[in-house]
């Protein structure tokens, strides 16, 4: 079986089973609070080799990730009327509640069977705002869904705001860290990427995944098979539910099981490109057969939305593979193609292209 990304990037795939192991042996696990030279070693093996691990001692206080996944298992079971005021169709961020079978991840597959509630980057939720507002300012001719659409909370759950604001802009500090040791990793300063990271475009999600069955020619899939959008992603998998599946180089599926007080990071297409594929986007798919259900929050990271994403100049040892594009623009055309009628992205996209536009000599 292949397999294609939207990136372009063709993998094959031998089977459908889930093995513990694989070719790259298991997921890695990286301890934050090594010297830093250790956790650059890792990083650059797990970057470049996997394009997943684990993070231990990551700074996240437990009680903050287990009040936000409360408060998520009660927006999930408020009443479908209750959650549909805030259906993502109803904004202009491209942000909000998605329904059962909304989505199509994988479109040779079945829709999505999660329900989701996601947001997006507001220097308000951000204990950076000072430096992100200033961005802010510098980027407000962008009127589009990247600069000023809104995020929909509800107004039946009041305090999803608050607890996910809250979370959220702890993972914000730690993926500040993050990038910095991926500088480091791609031999840059080490500061490279903090201009480009003060208004982060960056989205957030809490998804809920209902059991489903495990037989079946066409199973449906929790998540079908895809890589990440932006840099890199921060993934908290709540409980102890195991779904979380990674394909390795031979084309194996492998289990990346919950491991409490642990995040799940994985490198996604833009830091792929961005690095002219040193770093590794890795194919991963969610399936809950376990008949339990099933919580987990990806944060997705980006730079500001304008920034330009091409080829670094220390990664280009056999030339540039990817054209110039707008950050901002890539992510939206990821997002909007699974969410809007043709007609809809075409009026859209031109759009968007009109506005966000490459600098001279980009």
């Amino acid at each position: 079986m292949a397999f294609t990304s939207f990136a372009g990037r063709s993998y094959n795939v031998v089977s459908d089973e889930v093995k513990q192991s694989g070719s790259f042996d298991e997921i890695p696990m990286i301890d934050l609070t090594q010297p830093q030279e250790k956790v650059v070693e890792s990083l650059r093996d797990a970057c470049t080799r996997v394009g997943f691990f684990y993070i231990s001692n990551h700074g996240i206080p437990q009680d903050i990730i287990d009040q936000v996944f409360s408060t998520a298992e009660g927006f999930f079971g408020l009443d479908d009327e209750l959650k549909q005021q805030v259906h993502f169709n109803k904004g202009t961020a491209l942000c909000g509640y998605e329904g059962f079978q909304n989505v199509y991840t994988d479109e040779t597959k079945k829709p999505d069977l999660n329900e989701a509630f996601s947001w997006r980057y507001t220097p308000d939720m951000d204990s950076f705002n000072e430096k992100a507002e200033t961005t802010r300012v510098e980027e407000k001719n962008v009127d589009n869904f990247l600069t000023s659409g809104q995020n929909l909370w509800p107004n039946a759950k009041p305090e999803m705001r608050r607890d996910i604001s809250q979370y959220y802009s702890h993972v914000l500090k730690l993926a500040r860290k993050l990038i910095r040791l991926f500088a480091l990793v791609l031999k840059l300063p080490e500061a490279y990427f903090d201009q480009m990271m003060q208004h982060p475009g960056s989205m957030g999600k809490v998804l809920h995944y209902p059991p489903q069955p495990a037989k079946g020619a066409d199973p449906p899939f929790g998540i079908g098979a895809h890589t990440d959008i932006e840099c890199f992603t921060i993934l908290c998998q709540g409980g102890d539910v195991p779904a979380l599946q990674v394909l390795n180089p031979k084309g194996e599926w492998i289990l990346a099981p919950p491991i409490r007080g642990t995040f799940v990071v994985n490198i996604g297409d833009m830091l792929a490109r961005w690095s002219n594929d040193t770093f590794r986007s890795t194919i991963h798919r969610v399936l809950n057969i376990t008949g339990r259900e099933r919580y987990s929050m990806p944060v997705f990271i980006g730079p500001n939305y304008n920034t330009v994403i091409k080829p670094l100049e220390t990664c280009l040892a056999d030339g540039a593979k990817y054209d110039p594009i707008p950050a901002g623009l890539y992510v939206w055309k990821r997002l909007a193609i699974s969410r809007l009628d043709k007609d809809e992205y075409e009026r859209q996209r031109v759009k968007m292209e009109s506005q966000l536009t490459l600098p001279i000599g980009a």
